[in-house]
């Protein structure tokens, strides 16, 4: 799903944006309406973030629906413009099990207090581990523009999520332009079964 976001969503999309997508695209049911609580926004910690709504709905992705049309208690509802995002994954059980498994990766200690650029970072390196791995390895390019990291910046991204023990080590193989990275016991522990790619 973040490969999928990445190019479905204009460049621009910042990375707090791109985790409400992410949890919308999960959540969302077969015909495309969502619903996330004031609770759910809150623990994503994009609850007093209004601008990454209008920035999806100027991209055209969802559209809000009023809360008195919707009846449903607090949060937020919407209708995902963006048909081919049901697609991504088969069935709406598993999307709704990876929406909670990223949820409590982005939101676990190591992570909870880093920037949203940082968070969506560790989560797509979780995604990028095969089963029961805590290696892996990714094209340089391709987990900035998944993460919409300048790329100027993502050593520095790296280097936090070290700092914040969310990942033991990153290494850059200018040969293959690829980053190497070890997750942490602490999100190795998270990763389980986190699929959101």
């Amino acid at each position: 799903m973040l490969s999928y976001l990445a190019a479905a969503l204009p460049a621009e999309t910042d990375a707090a944006a791109r985790l409400l997508a992410l949890q919308g695209a999960l959540r969302a049911t077969g015909s495309g309406r969502l619903h996330l609580p004031a609770g759910l926004l809150r623990s994503l910690r994009l609850n007093q973030q209004p601008s990454l709504w209008q920035g999806l709905e100027q991209a055209g992705w969802l559209i809000r629906l009023p809360a008195g049309v919707t009846g449903a208690p607090c949060g937020v509802t919407a209708q995902l413009l963006d048909a081919t995002v049901l697609t991504q994954t088969p069935r709406r059980q598993d999307r709704t099990h990876a929406a909670d498994k990223a949820l409590r990766l982005t939101s676990c200690r190591a992570l909870r207090n880093l920037p949203a650029s940082d968070q969506l970072t560790a989560l797509a390196l979780a995604t990028h581990l095969s089963p029961g791995s805590k290696q892996g390895a990714i094209e340089a390019d391709r987990i900035t523009r998944v993460c919409a990291v300048p790329p100027g910046a993502l050593a520095a991204t790296l280097d936090r999520l070290v700092a914040a023990r969310a990942t033991e080590w990153w290494s850059y193989d200018p040969g293959t332009e690829d980053i190497t990275w070890a997750l942490s016991p602490a999100l190795a522990e998270q990763h389980t079964n986190v699929s959101t790619e």
